[in-house]
């Protein structure tokens, strides 16, 4: 929790921007603070319950990417850094 109260700050930001994933017990205290909270499908289980999203990749098997993408298309950026690549 200091850790992503610094960093926030660092950026000029606040919880109601910040998006979190985290699996484990320890996570809590930042996925509970963040406007959006996520979980791999792997997560414990309060994790998971916490979650305002349980991807459906596991950790280490692409959970962090599907949580950008989702970022991405919700902003509307994706298509353009898509195109950027193409």
């Amino acid at each position: 929790l200091p850790a992503a109260e610094a960093i926030l700050a660092e950026l000029g930001l606040g919880w109601h921007q910040a998006a979190a994933m985290g699996d484990d017990w320890p996570d809590l205290p930042v996925m509970r603070r963040s406007s959006i909270a996520a979980a791999p499908a792997n997560a414990q289980a309060e994790v998971r319950a916490a979650a305002h999203l349980v991807t459906q990749a596991r950790g280490g098997d692409g959970a962090a990417r599907e949580l950008c993408d989702l970022l991405l298309v919700a902003s509307g950026r994706y298509a353009a850094l898509l195109a950027g690549y193409a």
